[in-house]
């Protein structure tokens, strides 16, 4: 019987899947580009996401955490929350326990930036205006994105 060195090395837990495989694209990424592309590739993946939810569904922003956290469930990247505060539309995301065996540290930046293509994309879609800005930061073990001026 052929086993899976997946299976083998994480027992019964659920293998690490998309958080390393990320990790994995950084580290050779990292080898030819800069980090300044290493991030541009990043966001440009969160946009190619966001063309993948249901946002003719959405129509408000309990709808579009709804939509995003199930892609975030399926690509094991942890959940968000949305909400309004005076300023902008805030995005606490928490990407869960990604150890940092399995998201290396060169690769939180990347997932930053695929978390901020990928709202970018949706609220753009939604119909925010164009000189409204996304910005994420990484605020101790959660990343804040804010859209707004």
């Amino acid at each position: 019987m052929i086993q899976m060195p997946l299976r083998e090395s994480f027992g019964k837990t659920r293998s690490p899947g998309v958080p390393l495989i990320l990790s994995m694209i950084v580290a050779e990424l990292g080898d030819a580009a800069s980090a300044k592309q290493i991030a541009g590739f990043g966001f440009a993946l969160g946009q190619r996401l966001a063309a993948r939810l249901q946002l003719d569904l959405v129509t408000d922003l309990s709808d579009l955490e709804m939509q995003v956290n199930r892609l975030w469930s399926d690509l094991d990247l942890g959940q968000g929350r949305l909400y309004a505060d005076e300023a902008a539309l805030v995005v606490e995301h928490d990407p869960g326990l990604l150890r940092p065996d399995v998201l290396s540290p060169a690769a939180r930046p990347f997932l930053l930036e695929l978390l901020r293509g990928t709202f970018d994309a949706c609220f753009r879609a939604l119909g925010s205006s164009p000189g409204i800005q996304t910005s994420a930061n990484w605020r101790e073990q959660v990343i804040e994105l804010r859209h707004g001026k």
